[in-house]
């Protein structure tokens, strides 16, 4: 499953919302008095750039101290997670048989910024029997005819 996310909740979203506003007053801040001290004029791109510079590490350090930084922080984006657990299967997905051998893959999708999750666009599982799971996933094996033959139409 994917890892939790900055924006689940109403009461994190609060949160987040008047820790982010806090954070770009001091970046506002630190960036007037560093263009300051560098002798370039209030108001200029420079001086927004210099806010941003001083914004995005506090940013990083908030959410790395809250345990949510769960990727890179070079990652940007959309990330997909894929997670293949053993298990005991009762419905295949593809052929609808029980398998003690089976396979559940967990998946999720999250829009991510500087390696910190912001939000889940998608997630859900599938379970597999051994075989469907090894066709499917181009592992060989065999599976029912009708199976074979849909992942053959699908490849065509």
């Amino acid at each position: 499953m994917p890892p939790p996310t900055l924006l689940s909740g109403t009461l994190r979203r609060l949160t987040v919302a008047v820790s982010l506003l806090t954070s770009a007053l001091f970046a506002l801040l630190a960036g007037a008095l560093a263009a300051g001290a560098l002798g370039v004029p209030a108001g200029t791109a420079l001086t927004a750039v210099v806010a941003a510079l001083a914004f995005l590490p506090v940013f990083w350090l908030h959410c790395y101290a809250a345990g949510y930084v769960a990727y890179a922080p070079t990652e940007f984006g959309a990330v997909r997670r894929i997670e293949t657990l053993s298990a005991q299967v009762t419905a295949c997905t593809v052929c609808g048989d029980s398998d003690a051998n089976g396979v559940c893959r967990r998946y999720g999708e999250q829009r991510v910024v500087a390696g910190v999750p912001l939000a889940t666009t998608e997630e859900g599982e599938n379970w597999y029997c051994g075989n469907c799971h090894a066709v499917e996933h181009g592992d060989g094996g065999s599976a029912p005819d009708a199976t074979v033959d849909r992942a053959l139409e699908e490849t065509d």
